[in-house]
């Protein structure tokens, strides 16, 4: 059974569906617009449990899904979001045991969901250029994966420009503004048949790689396609049942490639 215990992650969902992401300390208290909540109310019930406001709101208490967590974890750079993630991850066929490079560690998002995927026998190297960057990843990754079992995870405070330090890796992940101009890093670097995938934001950078690639990478990679992933929830209200007013639409591209031998 899982129970709340002291330093855990906690989300508070009110009556309106609002959440409210707080880590759990001894005789601390969380304060919001509809009162405040005792977290000796919460430590030591089990997950799911329902607690009460000092005004009488209702709240359900969760630990929260990695999803839940990145939406509302602190950011440097903006996150991928979790339905290009997710689509990153099938694409990539980021497998168990794998070894894993990624550049443009951001915020940590990718990141968290590559150490789950690799599972305790695989291995995640990440670059991440900028200091500010780097620190803040490398908290919102220890905050969440606290107490979890894990693959190794080399986090450096390092530019791709300056070379990359490992080889053999059966995925490789740019999140870059300028991703065609490391690719021979990056190709160095893949094991034959070894997977690229490039997350892009904008059409003028999807133009450039492939400007790149047909140039000069052809007969070092295939191209497995470019890809954009949109999102719709679905409401219903009584007899209602309808899409949700607004949509997760554009929010980025995933281009992928494979290793030639």
């Amino acid at each position: 059974m899982s129970v709340f215990n002291e330093g855990d992650l906690a989300l508070l969902i009110d009556s309106k569906g609002r959440q409210y992401l707080v880590s759990l300390k001894k005789d601390a208290t969380f304060s919001f617009h509809k009162g405040n909540v005792q977290f000796n109310d919460i430590i030591g019930k089990n997950d799911g449990a329902k607690v009460f406001s000092s005004m009488g709101e209702r709240l359900y208490v969760f630990k929260p899904t990695l999803e839940e967590y990145i939406l509302k974890m602190k950011r440097g750079a903006q996150i991928i979001y979790p339905k290009d993630i997710s689509r990153i991850i099938t694409l990539m066929d980021i497998f168990p045991g794998a070894k894993v490079f990624e550049a443009g560690t951001g915020s940590g998002a990718l990141t968290l969901y590559l150490l789950r995927a690799v599972g305790e026998t695989g291995k995640v190297i990440s670059y991440e250029k900028r200091k500010d960057f780097y620190e803040i990843a490398k908290k919102n990754i220890e905050i969440f994966m606290k107490n979890k079992n894990t693959g190794e995870l080399v986090l450096q405070n390092k530019d791709i420009a300056d070379g990359i330090e490992d080889k053999d890796f059966d995925r490789a992940i740019l999140d870059l503004t300028e991703p065609w101009l490391f690719l021979d890093k990056v190709v160095d670097a893949l094991k034959p048949g070894g997977l690229l995938g490039c997350y892009l934001t904008t059409v003028l950078q999807i133009y450039n790689l492939m400007e790149e690639f047909e140039k000069n990478f052809y007969e070092k990679l295939y191209k497995v396609g470019i890809f954009e992933l949109l999102e719709r929830k679905w409401e219903k209200d009584g007899l209602s049942l309808r899409p949700a007013l607004r949509m997760v639409a554009h929010t980025g591209f995933i281009v992928v490639f494979r290793k030639l031998a």
